[in-house]
């Protein structure tokens, strides 16, 4: 081998291992390049369906500074909050669906530049709003990813007309840049929010309000406390969330679609043992019942009743019993203030169907020396099938107002004895026929809503073959709303039924043989 060529060779060699004669300042170490970030722009969600976040952008209000971070910090804290709150009533952590980025640090905000000033789209104008946002999901369908929606705007300049509110499925909310991460701002937010998500207003019970563990309910007066004090969702509350669209993983149920529901029959009355209103019954429901939610609202200064005066009602929420019943104690203990001021109230109960919808129906009654005057009937009788087999009158003039109005379950509707010339004198009576033998522990008679020409003296009558009649007694009829329980002492079984009426709340000689009656009904138990 060519000897200068093996020294060549093994030069290197030991020039690598001989340190000693590489100076140390001459050793060069290259840095190396930081990874190149790529901007995560996928946004992925392991929920079927997700919220709609928008941010809605007047032409002449820009969006406030860095709002998609902002947000998504305030949307994935909300997104945690309300599966805590679903963890802690037995759903398991359960939270509404959000399209996140790859790190999960930040969610889809759609964007949408509106096409007019910010006088356009204050409070007064949702529909302005609601009408861009859907346009654009007709543009853009792969963008919607369910029903419900979080519409954001930049605050108005003047700070008047800010949209902050919960319509429908949707609810608005106005950013008011870095000064949103007050505990006030966050608090409207998920209030509204809760709206969007199908929760009406209700309150804490008295026991809960004292609670370090649930504090003020977030549908209450929640928005005023999230963020500063203990702020939770009631039972109710997440009894409603458990069949919303967006809070699934994976369902193969139509969401929001048709429902033929309605309260067959109920009882409610309170008991003086046990300090609290008993409620049980029947319903019927073409869609499966998950829950039954409870409510119970005074009318608290004449407020008023519906949605905007419902921040009072103080609720429950209780399984069904098999498929078609439900029973609940709502004890007066766990009532605020408002209800122990003789107030007008209402008991709603809101079957919640498993497709997200709500049936909903509404009960009033007073209270007097703060005791509920509630007195409603457990009827367990399917009307349907009855008749009426004999009346002595019934007006038939333009204002048709026949016996049958009696058992057609409409509280809203009566039978007038006839009025118009010849008019029937008193007594009047009415027959029916349940169809079949029943066994009942009384009947009910409900006046007039407007209690207006009612009935006060009535015999009440059973029979078994319409020829045979048993007397029950001789009762009196209060003059008010609601219906009147006249109790058998014992169950007694029979198929017919006679109603006779003997006289008359009025007094003036013109009205004094004018009979009206609303429903009249069975029921069982005491």
């Amino acid at each position: 081998m060519n000897k200068t060529f093996l020294l060549l060779c093994l030069l290197p060699f030991f020039a690598a291992c001989n340190k000693k004669e590489i100076p140390v300042e001459e050793v060069i170490e290259t840095p190396t390049p930081p990874p190149t970030e790529v901007e995560d722009t996928g946004y992925t969600s392991d929920h079927e369906y997700n919220l709609n976040v928008v941010y809605f952008v007047p032409t002449d209000n820009p969006a406030k500074l860095d709002y998609e971070r902002r947000l998504s910090d305030i949307m994935l804290s909300a997104q945690t909050y309300y599966g805590n709150q679903m963890k802690l009533n037995g759903y398991g952590f359960k939270t509404f669906g959000l399209l996140t980025n790859k790190s999960k640090k930040r969610i889809k905000i759609i964007t949408i530049q509106a096409k007019y000033t910010h006088d356009k789209y204050t409070t007064a104008n949702l529909s302005n709003i609601l009408a861009e946002v859907d346009a654009y999901f007709v543009s853009h369908p792969d963008e919607k990813s369910g029903v419900h929606n979080l519409i954001i705007l930049p605050s108005q300049p003047s700070g008047v007309g800010n949209p902050y509110v919960g319509v429908g499925r949707s609810c608005f909310w106005p950013d008011r840049g870095e000064e949103v991460n007050s505990p006030t701002g966050l608090g409207g937010l998920m209030h509204e929010l809760g709206h969007a998500l199908n929760l009406p207003h209700n309150k804490e019970r008295e026991s809960r309000a004292k609670s370090p563990n649930y504090g003020t309910a977030l549908m209450g007066s929640g928005n005023g406390t999230y963020g500063k004090s203990p702020t939770f969702l009631t039972e109710a509350d997440c009894a409603i969330l458990n069949t919303n669209q967006i809070f699934q993983k994976t369902t193969s149920i139509e969401y929001y679609g048709v429902v033929t529901a309605s309260v067959k029959s109920i009882y409610a009355s309170y008991s003086a043992d046990k300090q609290a209103i008993i409620a049980s019954g029947k319903f019927t429901s073409s869609v499966p019942v998950t829950a039954v939610n409870y409510y119970l609202d005074p009318n608290y200064n004449n407020e008023g009743v519906g949605v905007g005066h419902d921040y009072n009602a103080v609720t429950w929420s209780t399984k069904v019993i098999g498929t078609d019943s439900f029973y609940v104690e709502l004890p007066m203990i766990e009532m605020n203030d408002m209800f122990k001021e003789n107030n007008p109230a209402e008991l709603k109960v809101k079957l919640i169907h498993e497709n997200g919808n709500i049936t909903n129906a509404t009960y009033n009654f007073n209270f007097l020396n703060n005791i509920p005057m509630i007195n409603l009937p457990l009827a367990g009788f399917d009307k349907s099938e009855w008749s009426i087999i004999d009346i002595s009158s019934e007006e038939t003039t333009a204002e048709l107002k026949p016996a049958s109005n009696m058992i057609d379950n409409d509280n809203s509707t009566f039978w007038f004895a006839k009025h118009s010339a010849p008019a029937a004198v008193l007594p009047h009576h009415v027959a029916i026929d349940l169809s079949r033998n029943n066994t009942a522990d009384g009947v009910t008679i409900r006046q007039r809503n407007d209690v207006y020409r009612t009935v006060k003296d009535v015999e009440v009558l059973i029979s078994s073959d319409n020829v045979n009649w048993s007397s029950i007694g001789n009762f009196v009829v209060p003059h008010a709303a609601g219906d009147f329980k006249i109790p058998f002492g014992s169950s007694r079984i029979f198929r017919y039924l006679k109603i006779i009426v003997k006289s008359n709340h009025a007094t003036a000689t013109a009205d004094i043989n004018k009979s009206c009656i609303a429903e009249i009904g069975l029921y069982r138990g005491q």
